[in-house]
Formats: C-alpha cells, sequence, structure tokens
C-alpha cells in the first residue's frame, strides 16, 4: 500500500521557553512507497509555495527522493529522541533508515536518487554509486547517529560496510572530509576508531586558510574556495575534539567561528567565496554548519560569548536577517533562501531539515538567550562590501561590460589605462582591500578623498589582497595593463553588529587588527545614513475620452525593457545586468490593452520598482476603475495599493507566468541572447468608484509598474 504520512499535532515546546520544533511540514513531505520489495518513506526533494499551499515535487531528472535528504532526517530525529527522549522521534527516524537502507549497494557505497515508482537512478552524476559521495558520507553520519538507539543488526551492519568503503577511497576535499569526520564521531560512540578521527582531523587542519578573512577552510588545498552549504569543519572539530580530547581541534573551532560570525551577521549568510564572492542566496543549511556547533561550544565551556553568537545567528529565522524578515513558517517550514530582496518561501526537505536542526540545538540555550532568537532587534551592522566593477563610473575611461559567469553577472574588460570611480555612503572607515578578476601584470591603485592610497601588481585569476586604507564614502581606482575586473571587495577594519537586549545596547565584533572577538556594552555600529529616496510624486496626467493616462516617467526608477545594443534589467536588483523584454517588439507611447490605453515607455528608465511610493494629483477625480500595467521579478507577490486611504489587494504575477494581457515570445538575458521563454505584462483592473487625490503603490521592490490609467464613471466624468 502506498501511503502518505501527515504528523500535524507533534513538536516540541518545553515549558519556560520560547522557541519551538515543529516537523509538521517536514511530515508533510514525506511519503511511503515500494522500494526494492519494501516499503519505505521518503521525502519528496522540493515543495513550491502555491497560493496558501505547497505542493511536493522531485528533482527533475535525478528523483523523487534522495539519500541526501532523508539521511539528513534520521540524523535529525535520532537527535530529537536524544534530546528529548520523545519515543515518536525515534519511531521517525527508523521509519527514514530504511529508504537509506534499501539505497545502499553490496559494496557499502549508496546511490542517492529513488522514483515514487520504485525505480532507483544508478547512473546520473548526482546519484550514482561514487566512492565518498555527499550521500554516502550523509548516510554514514545519519545511521552512526541512529545506531547508538538501536539494537537494529541491518544498521550496524549499513555502518561497518560504509566505513569500511570509505576508508579505503577516504574524502580529498574538506567539506567532504568534515562529513566524513562527523559520520566517524558518531560511528565511534559504537565502534572504536578514535585513531581514526585523530587521523583525518590532522588532514582537515592542513585546509586552513587566513589569507582572506579571519580563519576559513578551502575545499581545495592548491586554490581557495569556500562555499557556507559545506562549512561542517567547526562541527567537525568539536565532535572531534569531544571524542580525542584533542585540545587543538576546539581551539581552531572557536577561532574559525569567533572570525566568521560577526562576518555573517553584518553581511549575511555569504554563498560562496571562490574567483569572486557570491552573496546570494542565503540558506539555512549554511546556518545549520554555524549555530550547531556554537551550541556544543557553548555547551562545553559555558562561555557567555557563544550563547550570544548563537542566538543572534539563529536568529536569522525569526527576521534577525537583512530584510527582517521570518525564514521559518508557522508549520516548521524552511524557507528555501533568502535573495537580494526577497524570500524564496519554497520549502523543500533541505532548507526544512537544516532549519529545524538549528531550531533543536538552539532550544538548549537558557531562556533569555532564546528570547533574543525569536524576538531581534538589529540596530545597526558593518560588514564585508562588494562593489561590482560593472557599477564604478568609468568616466572617459575606455572599459567594456561583459557578461558571464561573474560576481554580479557582468565584469569590465580593460586594455591599457583605465579609472573607475564609486559613491557610497555605505563606504566610510578603515578597510581592507581585495581585488577578483583575471590579470594580465596589472597595476592595480586605490585612492580614497582623503589623500591614501595603496597600490599591487596583480597577475592571476581570483581574489587578490591589495592593501589597507581609510575610506569616506567614495574610492577611485586606476588600472594599468590588461584583464578584467570583476569586484572590488571591502572587509571593515572591525564588523559586526549592534543589537538591543532589553533596554541595553550591545555590540558583538570582530577586530581584524587584534585578530580578536569582543561582546561589549554600547552601541559600536552606527546606523547608516541612508540615501532619503523621494515619496510623493506630483504627475501630470491626459485625457482621452473617458480614460485620464497618467505620465510615470518623473518616478521611474527601473528599466525592465531594453536591446542587446541598449540593455535593461527587469529581474536582478542586486546587480546591473539582467534579463529584459524586448524593446524591438513594441513602438513606444500611446498603447490599448484590452481596449484601455496606456503611456508605454520602452527606452531608458520605463518602470517603477515599488518602494511605497505615492502618486499625487493636482485635484481629486471621481475614477471607476484604476488600471495598471504590472509584473513581478522572481516569483508572485499579493501586494497592497491604497487609493486615498482604502486599501486593494491584488495579486502581481511572476512576468514569465502565463496568460499576459500584453505578451512577447522571449525576452533577452543579460548576455544579450535571445531566449525563447514568453513573458509579458499584466492588466490590472482595480473597481474604486470614488475621488481619489492619491495612490499609494506597494512596498514590494519586486513588482513593476509600467503604466497606470484612470477610467471615468461616464465619458468626460471627473
Amino acid at each position: 500500500m502506498i501511503k502518505k504520512v501527515f504528523i500535524l499535532s507533534f513538536f516540541i515546546a518545553i515549558a519556560g521557553f520560547s522557541i519551538s520544533f515543529n516537523p509538521s511540514h517536514l511530515e508533510s513531505l514525506s511519503q511511503n512507497f515500494f522500494l526494492e520489495g519494501q516499503e519505505v518513506k521518503g521525502y519528496w526533494v522540493y515543495a513550491e509555495k502555491r497560493g496558501d499551499k505547497y505542493q511536493v515535487l522531485g528533482a527533475k531528472g535525478e528523483g523523487d527522493f534522495c539519500v541526501d535528504d532523508v539521511a539528513r532526517v534520521v540524523l535529525l530525529y535520532s537527535e530529537a529522541y536524544e534530546k528529548t527522549g520523545k519515543k515518536e522521534y525515534l519511531d521517525l527516524a527508523k521509519e527514514a533508515a530504511r529508504f537509506v537502507l534499501r539505497m545502499q549497494a553490496s559494496d557499502g557505497l549508496l546511490y542517492n536518487f529513488a522514483y515514487l515508482d520504485g525505480t532507483i537512478n544508478k547512473h546520473g552524476p548526482t546519484s550514482a554509486k561514487i566512492p565518498s559521495s555527499w550521500w554516502t558520507l550523509r548516510a554514514f553520519w545519519g545511521l552512526s547517529k541512529l545506531a547508538q538507539f538501536t539494537k537494529d543488526e541491518e544498521v550496524l551492519r549499513s555502518i561497518q560496510a560504509i566505513y569500511h568503503a570509505v576508508k579505503k577511497s577516504p574524502p580529498e576535499t574538506s567539506s567532504r572530509l568534515a562529513l566524513f569526520i562527523l559520520g566517524l564521531c558518531e560511528y565511534n560512540k559504537v565502534f572504536d576508531v578514535k585513531e581514526d578521527i585523530k587521523e583525518f582531523a590532522d588532514k582537515l587542519l592542513d585546509f586552513i586558510r587566513e589569507d582572506f578573512v579571519g580563519t576559513f577552510f578551502s575545499v581545495y588545498k592548491e586554490r581557495f574556495s569556500w562555499n557556507g552549504w559545506g562549512n561542517h569543519y567547526a562541527e567537525a572539530l568539536v565532535e572531534a575534539y569531544i571524542a580525542t580530547g584533542e585540545e587543538n581541534y576546539l581551539k581552531v573551532a572557536e577561532k574559525m567561528l569567533e572570525s566568521q560570525v560577526p562576518l555573517f551577521l553584518a553581511t549575511g549568510l555569504i554563498y560562496s567565496i571562490d574567483r569572486y564572492v557570491h552573496l546570494f542566496p542565503e540558506l539555512s543549511y549554511s546556518l545549520d554548519c554555524i549555530v550547531t556547533p556554537l551550541v556544543k561550544i557553548w555547551e562545553i565551556t559555558g562561555e557567555e560569548k557563544y550563547a550570544y553568537l548563537t542566538s543572534l545567528a539563529a536568529s536569522w529565522l525569526f527576521g534577525g536577517n537583512r530584510l527582517g524578515v521570518p525564514m521559518l513558517g508557522p508549520n516548521g517550514e524552511g524557507y528555501d533562501g533568502l535573495e537580494y530582496l526577497h524570500v524564496n518561501r519554497n520549502a523543500g526537505a533541505e532548507s526544512t531539515i537544516c532549519a529545524l536542526r538549528v531550531v533543536l540545538h538552539a532550544m538548549s540555550l537558557p531562556y533569555r538567550y532564546q528570547n533574543l532568537i525569536e524576538n531581534p532587534h538589529i540596530v545597526s551592522r558593518k560588514g564585508l562590501i562588494v562593489l561590482e566593477a560593472e557599477s564604478g563610473n568609468p568616466g572617459i575611461s575606455d572599459v567594456k561590460i561583459v557578461t558571464g559567469d561573474f560576481g554580479g553577472g557582468a565584469a569590465v574588460t580593460f586594455k591599457g589605462n583605465a579609472r573607475l570611480k564609486w559613491e557610497s555612503q555605505r563606504v566610510s572607515g578603515k578597510y581592507r582591500v581585495f581585488a577578483s578578476g583575471n590579470f594580465s601584470d596589472v597595476s592595480l591603485a586605490v585612492y580614497s578623498n582623503m589623500g591614501e592610497k595603496i597600490e599591487k601588481n596583480l597577475s592571476g585569476d581570483g581574489i587578490f589582497y591589495v592593501g589597507e586604507i581609510m575610506l569616506d564614502n567614495s574610492l577611485r581606482i586606476s588600472l594599468s595593463g590588461s584583464g578584467f575586473l570583476d569586484q572590488l571587495i571591502l572587509v571593515p577594519e572591525r564588523y559586526g553588529i549592534s543589537f538591543r537586549e532589553g533596554e541595553k545596547v550591545k555590540s558583538v565584533f570582530f577586530d581584524l587588527r587584534e585578530n580578536r572577538l569582543y561582546l561589549v556594552e554600547g552601541q559600536v555600529f552606527q546606523e547608516e545614513e541612508s540615501k532619503k529616496q523621494k515619496l510623493t510624486y506630483r504627475v501630470s496626467l491626459e485625457v482621452i475620452s473617458n480614460y485620464a493616462i497618467l505620465n510615470l516617467e518623473e518616478i521611474f526608477n527601473n528599466d525592465g525593457f531594453g536591446t542587446p545594443v541598449s540593455p535593461g534589467n527587469f529581474d536582478n536588483p542586486a546587480g546591473i545586468v539582467g534579463a529584459y523584454f524586448p524593446a524591438n517588439e513594441i513602438e513606444e507611447g500611446l498603447i490599448f490593452v484590452e481596449s484601455t490605453p496606456f503611456l508605454l515607455k520602452v527606452s531608458g528608465l520605463d518602470n517603477v520598482r515599488c518602494f511605497g511610493q505615492r502618486i499625487s494629483l493636482e485635484e481629486a477625480i471621481h475614477v471607476k476603475n484604476l488600471h495598471l500595467l504590472m509584473a513581478a521579478n522572481h516569483g508572485d507577490y499579493e501586494i497592497e495599493i491604497f487609493v486615498d486611504d482604502k486599501m486593494f489587494k491584488v495579486t502581481a504575477t511572476d512576468w514569465c507566468i502565463l496568460p499576459k494581457e500584453l505578451m512577447f515570445d522571449y525576452r533577452y538575458i543579460a548576455s544579450g541572447e535571445k531566449q525563447n521563454i514568453k513573458c509579458g505584462l499584466d492588466l490590472i483592473s482595480i473597481p474604486v468608484d470614488t475621488p481619489i487625490k492619491e495612490i499609494t503603490l506597494p512596498n514590494a521592490p519586486n513588482v513593476h509598474v509600467f503604466a497606470i490609467t484612470l477610467e471615468f464613471g461616464t465619458e468626460g466624468e471627473r
């Protein structure tokens, strides 16, 4: 019998404690099916938000359920049982383990993906039986944890087989090596492998790099590469310390987290650092990699600073992030990512499991710190700043913007001498400057308006340290040589946050010069004086028949239309380049959509990214219907539009979700190539039937308004 299992009623809520562990959504992703002749329980890989419900989905071309996720479920519920003693969590761990066990081959290694019909994907690159694969290592970790609470002989045989298989071909990259160490530390509680733990933990230490910011581990020895979702190093070293008593492992973990966590609190959960810094998306997977070891270090040392770092980091789930929005849903949904200006509210297995693991471990903290998690009040931040080269002002320099695999999707190429300049109120204080790009015997000089200068000769590909400089709201650079510049990366000498706890303001920061973490009372970082944006606009209108067509040109702040010669950027608010509507497919000026006239602009700035702007008319006009041409990027949005004091709720749909009243057969992508995806604008009509003087747009930056027309009740009525 195939059935879908829902467990919606139980969750951990300890009396007197604030946050709770609620796996209801996780269990709504579960599905019983038959695999290798046995009924097993998998967890769907993806869950897309559709209205107020979630639709479960598999990974196209890979499978519906994977060991990578289900092994995490085994680990999560085994830890929940260990912490609470609740038998239902042990039962859930055992149920999930049946799927993992059926995915194991005779040589001890595991396949990753299976389909609902019971077919195992044995050949795909993300599923094949590969030595030291992510999924084999996760299975080893999860099942070794479960083996401590069950006498199931199949589980014991399975972890022994994995142990011997991985030992024959151990991981060569640091991120997988850290996972193997985590598995070994749990396996050690069943079979004595302390010497193995010491051997591999010592090898892990060979990957430490301190040539960027603080202490990081590189995935590879030969070049620096790091990612937030593989940042399990601190937890691996803490567990290695617990297993072996080697103090150095604990010290390195402490040193790493003390330098990294203030950076992530101030900047966001950086996605990856390789040839360039990739800031987004921010993931609960990355959060788990820092919160869980922080809790364990606090439990070992009892030091207050680790409790604060834990609570401030975990508050990311409850609104303590850049956008001040929750990343954990009411049923324990772990949202899939925090982007530059929006939340991806899909909630698949991986994101949900990692968010729940953060909550589970953070519940070990006393109530005082849990309250800081659930009710964060971040006063100010000072973190890493990434200046994309293409956003700089080149003046008369002969530079070109090229698109491709770069930090913001573009970079600046130069040959000979070139200059770039940036003005930003965010750039103030002393910074360590790094440059990313590809350089052929390039001389790079950085100047501040305070008379300081640093200079460095660069050759090669990647991120290079340039030097330290004092900046005050601007900087300029000169380049001599040839190559491309992707990013300037500015790291403040002190980075961290100021936050409120009760009536007091405190600050936590890392000082690069002193190489030390500080937790102090008082506001160390001041709130940035953001550039004041004009919000109220008086617009003109033209009356045609029984319509008043608004001229929104003064309010436009985005270029949604373009051509390869003059590109736009509709969908990438974090960068200078993006995808856009084809301006060559429509004439600028008066157009009719469903018989309603609009004034459409398709050159230069042509639409409004909505930040709550107010559109004021010279005099009140009695309007029957309010018509808007609009579209959204990165999903659909439920928005509120105010007509004077009256609020109307409407849905702004993604520009590529059909049907559209104004539609195009293709769009251009950042490179200037045509992409044969239909896209367009929606005609939103709102019956208002009232005199209006002011229209207030939603505060939803991923919603774009291209045109607005007012319809009178009868022809000429005003």
